[in-house]
């Protein structure tokens, strides 16, 4: 009788053994830090960066995630705009149009939480319209100016002569290009901390600066910042109304 017993708490201490061994093998297995994973996000831009040749810069500002079940379709800057829908990010290409460099540079803020609906009256400038903006670059300076609304313009362009007064230093700049109609057109690339319209804002915004005579005293608001909002340009009001997506 007494054998019996023993057997069976030596039965039950096994079992509890191997109940806990499961246990931890779990906790292991979800301690497993998502690049590991073959589907998660840093590992598909490592492998879409194997495969075109180009390098990605700021995988340390990837949040643990995997990416989309679904892989984008399109070329290269669409597939990485589908992976990438949650983060701010610039892409920089050699002078044949390939896809040169990543770098992202920060995970998107929920929208809400940076900006609010506005109308915000414009100007004209002949059949452009203007709006006062605030720029404040990696100085954390104020920067009034008045920008052209360039809904065609795929980021925030200006002289390159106002770099500096943003507090970009030639270290916090990407070289780049731009394609025109024309010709290829060197460019520096950068992240402005913010851009304030009206009382609307955004945080992290690419910017590219221009050779001065390229843009000719143009200063542009492009896609960079006007893709955050659900935008409306009112051409007989002279307004521009900006809602939160």
């Amino acid at each position: 009788m007494g054998s019996e017993c023993e057997n069976d708490q030596m039965t039950i201490m096994t079992v509890r053994i191997r109940l806990r061994g499961f246990i931890v093998g779990l906790l292991l297995i979800g301690a497993a830090p998502a690049w590991a994973d073959p589907e998660s996000l840093r590992a598909r831009l490592e492998s879409l960066a194997a495969e075109h040749g180009f390098v990605v810069e700021g995988l340390d500002r990837l949040e643990s995630q995997l990416a989309s079940t679904s892989t984008p379709k399109g070329d290269l800057p669409t597939q990485l705009k589908g992976l990438l829908e949650d983060y701010n990010y610039i892409l920089i290409s050699d002078p044949a149009g390939a896809v040169e460099r990543l770098v992202i540079t920060s995970a998107k803020t929920p929208t809400r939480a940076r900006s609010i609906n506005a109308t915000i009256k414009t100007t004209r400038l002949g059949p452009h319209h203007q709006v006062d903006t605030v720029l404040v670059g990696p100085n954390g300076v104020a920067f009034p100016v008045t920008l052209i609304i360039d809904t065609g313009a795929s980021t925030i362009a200006l002289p390159e002569s106002m770099a500096s007064e943003l507090g970009f230093s030639p270290e916090a700049l990407q070289p780049g290009v731009s394609h025109t109609a024309n010709d290829i057109v060197p460019i520096k690339v950068g992240n402005l901390e913010s851009v304030r319209v009206g009382p609307v804002s955004a945080s992290a915004v690419p910017v590219a600066f221009f050779p001065d005579e390229r843009l000719r005293g143009a200063k542009l608001l492009g896609m960079s910042f006007l893709s955050r909002f659900r935008m409306t340009l009112d051409e007989a009001e002279n307004e521009l109304i900006l809602l939160a997506k």
